[in-house]
Formats: structure tokens, C-alpha cells, sequence
């Protein structure tokens, strides 16, 4: 019988975790997705494209962004995440970018970042649809430190590409520089965005103590009790192998439900949190 990866236990949440509840939907909200429904649900719904049209006309900015995005990347499947190994499996050696542990509302812990945003993703039960994003400082991790164009190139992918997949993004240990730059800033930060962000000490005892995440599901380095020093060659194709077997069971659940629909909520075919 094979060895179950040390890491394999992280990356399903624990029974004791509670998704946020949503707030309900206000009739107005209720009424617009009710005409988004009812327009694309319709049978006699067809996509705006004419095939082989005679007519030509010039190509708009929208559509070039999006020929863009698809001459730089390929639909990511099940079967591909298991593909030959990329520039994201180079990145993933240094150990700086992890998806591990739950926080007590059933959301992925990350720790640094697109691709496993992606896999995080992947982690997410029913009921849950946002991260819990790290940014640490301490520890010692192979290749160069965290430059702050980095961070906040990731911070607005965030915001433009991936709407309120962040749930808390906590900055641990901040060098002395970055804390300066972020106090000039910070008054113009809307308040939205203010409550998603806590700043906390290099130990991050705070996340503990404030009952955000359990100590069992966090990295000691972050404030938490999991002492497993990073190992690439173990870590990596747990998440992998995790990820893809999410993914197919999903599909199967989704396919289950019987013919398409459109507005189905995906609470139905997400995996559902573990029972004790």
C-alpha cells in the first residue's frame, strides 16, 4: 500500500471549519439575475456570431485583448495539470509559493501566486469562494527575497482579474521600507479593500490568537503548529494529484445534475467540507 504524503492531510479542510454565510440577495440583485437566467437560459438563445459572414469588419480592443490571451495560454484541464513541468514548477521549488491549511472559514491558506490561485481554486468546498492570502517574510526559502513590484502586481491581478476571490490578505514582518510606503498610501486606500488587509508580527501569533486560522493548519513560520520543512519533490505532486482528483469528482457530481443549465449554483457540484 503507498505512503500518503505528509502534505495530503493540508490540502482538504478540516470537519471544524464554517464557510462564511453569504448575504442574501436583494430583490433588485434578485431581479437582474433572474433576466440574466431567463435571457441566456432561453431555447431560442443563440450566440451573436455569424459563421463564414462575407462582411469584414475592423477587429475591436476587446477582441484583440482576448486573441491576445489566447496566443499566451492554453485551456487548462484536468489531464494538463499533470503535464510536463513549466515555468510554475520552477517557481514552486523555492517554496514560496504554497496552497496549504484551511482558515476556520474553510478558505485555501496561500502562500504565494497565479497558477496557485488557480489550485487554491481547486481546494475550495462548497459554500467557499475566496483565499486566504499570506505574504511573509520570515523563514528561509531559496532564490531572491519579495520585491514589492511583485506584491503589488499581484494585489491588482487581484482586484482586475479575480473579484472577491480575496477574502484576508495578511503581510507578516514587513521590512521597515515596505511599512513606510504603504502608511503614505494607506489613507487613500478605499475601505472595501482596508478590511481585507491585516498587517501582523514576523511570528504571526496574531492569526492564532484571534481565531482566524487554527494552529493545525498553519505553517509554524506563520504563526502555526505545522513544522514540515518545504520539500518539493513530495509537496508538489500531492497538490497535483489533489487538484486533479477534485476536479474529476466535481465533474462527475456536475455532470449527474443532468442537462446544462444556466445559473446553477456551484454549491451543488463543489466538493462538500469533510465530516469528522
Amino acid at each position: 500500500m503507498a505512503t500518503q504524503s505528509p502534505w495530503t492531510s493540508l490540502l482538504s479542510p478540516p470537519p471544524s471549519v464554517t464557510p462564511e454565510a453569504k448575504p442574501p440577495l436583494t430583490q433588485d440583485q434578485e431581479a437582474k439575475l433572474k433576466c440574466l437566467i431567463d435571457h441566456f437560459g432561453s431555447p431560442d438563445y443563440a450566440l451573436p456570431v455569424k459563421q463564414h459572414a462575407e462582411e469584414k469588419t475592423p477587429i475591436g480592443d476587446r477582441e484583440m485583448i482576448y486573441l491576445e490571451g489566447l496566443t499566451k495560454s492554453t485551456i487548462e484541464s484536468a489531464d494538463s495539470l499533470l503535464g510536463p513541468p513549466n515555468n510554475t514548477t520552477l517557481q514552486s521549488k523555492t517554496g514560496k509559493n504554497l496552497a496549504l491549511g484551511f482558515s476556520n472559514k474553510g478558505q485555501p491558506i496561500l502562500t504565494f501566486f497565479v497558477y496557485m490561485l488557480e489550485r487554491a481554486k481547486d481546494l475550495m468546498c462548497a459554500g467557499v469562494t475566496n483565499t486566504f492570502v499570506i505574504f511573509n517574510w520570515a523563514g528561509k526559502k531559496s532564490g531572491p527575497s519579495l520585491p514589492l513590484s511583485v506584491i503589488k502586481s499581484t494585489n491588482h491581478i487581484l482586484s482586475s482579474y479575480y473579484p472577491e476571490t480575496l477574502g484576508l490578505s495578511v503581510f507578516q514582518g514587513m521590512p521597515w521600507i515596505f511599512k513606510t510606503l504603504i502608511n503614505l498610501v494607506w489613507p487613500f486606500v478605499d475601505p472595501v479593500t482596508k478590511k481585507k488587509v491585516s498587517f501582523g508580527s514576523l511570528e504571526g501569533a496574531e492569526l492564532v490568537k484571534e481565531g482566524v486560522v487554527d494552529p493545525s493548519q498553519l505553517l509554524k513560520e506563520a504563526g502555526g503548529n505545522v513544522d514540515l520543512p518545504y520539500d518539493h519533490a513530495t509537496y508538489w505532486p500531492a497538490l497535483l494529484e489533489t487538484c486533479v482528483k477534485i476536479r474529476e469528482e466535481e465533474e462527475q457530481r456536475w455532470r449527474a445534475l443532468g442537462e446544462r443549465q444556466v445559473g446553477r449554483e456551484e454549491k451543488l457540484f463543489k466538493r462538500p467540507i469533510p465530516t469528522a
